[in-house]
């Protein structure tokens, strides 16, 4: 039923003949992600900003139209369905999540690779867009195995520690499960903590629950999905904020599109990194705000403790550089990101190196 209605939807644009003239048409284009866009800041600024900014643009620059069928909150791909939603034409533009595609979107992870990068969600996503910008693989891979354009790229909140208990030493962590997505499952291994594959939407009820104790989270989706409501300590791990939103585009449907509606959507689509960062760190503060007024336990892991968390990791940048290698992808990606976040004035707990 899905896949009928937005194939309609799609049947319905009207594309002109002839791109050279001077007809204007109206373009109905479909848009999604997993995740809901009121609980998540960087689907709320692909709502609020991105789909509305390209479709005004193309209007006063071009005189097309724009008309976004929306399906946010996994309406149509849930996380982890969003690439194949987006190859198949089922999606004409969606958020991918490359956490939830760690195989196919190996190479796109590459911020996780870099743990304790920077608490700082506007540095991140600057250094992530400038490794976009000057790793074309990653381009690549999206355009030549999936089928779609790369659009924008945006980043999540400062990822720390919320949990049932409280704890200000890493050993304490040792035999507690807490959840995870897949790309930062290992810096829970690191400290004996048993890791838990996870998602937003069911993180509520399974740590209510007991299934586990605790979440690698940033403050803002902590609030935006009241986790702090059943888990009320907020460590600051200050893991980084990572960019994990990558927005694209269908192939095919890109083609339909006259070349002054793509430059638009390219120039708005890095405009995104900005905005959606900015919105990020300030969500984040009143986020805090929300979690000590509610009175949770929010406090800041000791500087010792953060550098002994860091060093008890394995050389997850080598390590992972040389498996995105291994799986035909840009591995150099990992090694372009810890470059660009100290040309952003970014201080590391532990200074990673790519051999």
């Amino acid at each position: 039923m899905k896949r009928a209605f937005l194939q309609w939807i799609s049947a319905l644009a009207i594309v002109s003949s002839g791109l050279g003239s001077a007809q204007a048409d109206t373009f109905r284009l479909s848009i999604g992600a997993g995740h809901p866009a009121d609980a998540a800041v960087w689907i709320t600024m692909i709502r609020d900003f991105f789909a509305p900014e390209v479709a005004k643009r193309v209007e006063q620059k071009t005189g097309h139209k724009i008309e976004w069928v929306s399906a946010y909150g996994g309406s149509v791909c849930k996380l982890g369905e969003c690439l194949e939603a987006v190859e198949s034409g089922l999606l004409d533009v969606a958020d991918l999540q490359a956490p939830f595609e760690p195989i196919k979107m190996m190479a796109h992870n590459f911020a996780y690779f870099v743990p304790f990068g920077t608490p700082d969600p506007v540095l991140a996503a600057r250094a992530s867009r400038k490794v976009y910008d000057t790793v074309p693989g990653l381009r690549r891979v999206l355009e030549t195995k999936y089928n779609q354009i790369f659009l924008g790229v945006g980043t999540v909140g400062n990822y720390s520690l919320v949990t049932t208990f409280a704890w200000d030493k890493v050993e304490q962590l040792k035999n507690r499960k807490i959840a995870a997505a897949g790309p930062n499952i290992p810096w829970l291994q690191a400290v004996g903590a048993i890791p838990v594959q996870s998602n937003l939407n069911e993180a509520y009820n399974a740590m209510q629950s007991g299934v586990y104790e605790g979440w690698v989270m940033f403050p803002d989706a902590t609030v935006g999905f009241k986790l702090y409501e059943v888990a009320k300590n907020y460590t600051f791990t200050d893991f980084g904020a990572i960019s994990t939103t990558v927005i694209t585009i269908n192939k095919d449907s890109w083609k339909k599109l006259p070349k002054a509606v793509q430059d638009i959507m390219l120039e708005v689509g890095k405009e995104y990194t900005e905005v959606e960062s900015k919105a990020v760190a300030e969500k984040q503060r009143r986020s805090i705000d929300v979690m000590k007024t509610a009175g949770v336990n929010v406090r800041s892991l000791s500087d010792a403790e953060k550098v002994k968390w860091a060093n008890a990791l394995p050389d997850i940048p080598n390590q992972r550089s040389a498996e995105i290698r291994k799986a035909g992808q840009p591995g150099e990606a990992v090694g372009a990101y810890i470059k660009a976040l100290k040309e952003g004035g970014a201080k590391l707990p532990r200074d990673w190196k790519i051999k």
